[in-house]
């Protein structure tokens, strides 16, 4: 296992380098980092999730699934509520490469309707993608900026559908730095464990000095330092 996560590791760094455009980590001067979840709304895990982010009074962005958000939009809605972000992961769970361009850019504008419309907000509003695997290119890069969306990749995903529950905890918190985005899963059966994460991590990296903040935030201090 610490194989595949240290080539996962050097494969991420090497993206990194191709595509600095994409917002693979936040300011890393700033003690701040950004808690994501991908797969979901999942009527199992995600309300935990929910529960246990609210216990550490944090704010998290949750990348969602369009035919998921379609079956359980209360769980949208409660998302929102709860003041999260909420982004698009995608419409089916597809490698977004894979999609023919008319296809893709369909699916992500019923996604961010279906969003949209459930937390009473601009379909515009949605604006943070992230691709299904981590796979993206770079024509696909060109299309999500011309359609108005902004690409999230991360620079610390633990595989903690694989493996045991202290593992992921220790590998959360080695990686975790200044600017780091954790993905975690709370739906597509990944979650079962993932608020007891959650419940563990977040208070050590409170004592360690981070923030945590949302993806929206990470990207209005990229676009004020570039601007």
């Amino acid at each position: 296992m610490n194989l595949i996560t240290a080539g996962l590791r050097r494969y991420y760094r090497a993206m990194q380098r191709k595509y600095p455009e994409t917002l693979w980590y936040g300011d890393e001067t700033r003690p701040e980092i950004a808690l994501t979840f991908d797969d979901g709304p999942h009527p199992r895990d995600t309300p935990r999730v929910l529960e246990s982010l609210a216990r550490h009074d944090v704010q998290a962005t949750f990348f969602l699934v369009g035919q998921a958000a379609e079956r359980h939009l209360d769980l949208v809605r409660q998302i929102h509520q709860s003041g999260h972000q909420t982004g698009i992961h995608c419409y089916r769970h597809t490698p977004l490469p894979l999609e023919p361009p008319i296809t893709l850019r369909a699916q992500l504008e019923r996604t961010a309707r279906i969003i949209a419309q459930s937390c009473g907000v601009p379909s515009e509003a949605i604006q943070d993608v992230r691709p299904p695997y981590g796979l993206f290119n770079r024509r696909m890069l060109t299309q999500l900026s011309a359609w108005g969306y902004r690409l999230v990749m991360w620079n610390s995903i633990p595989p903690h559908w694989m493996q045991p529950l202290p593992w992921t905890i220790q590998q959360t918190l080695d990686q975790a730095r200044p600017g780091s985005v954790i993905v975690l899963h709370d739906g597509n059966g990944h979650g079962l464990n993932v608020a007891k994460v959650v419940d563990t991590i977040i208070p050590i990296l409170k004592n360690r000095g981070y923030r945590f903040v949302t993806i929206e935030s990470m990207q209005s201090r990229r676009a004020y330092a570039t601007s």
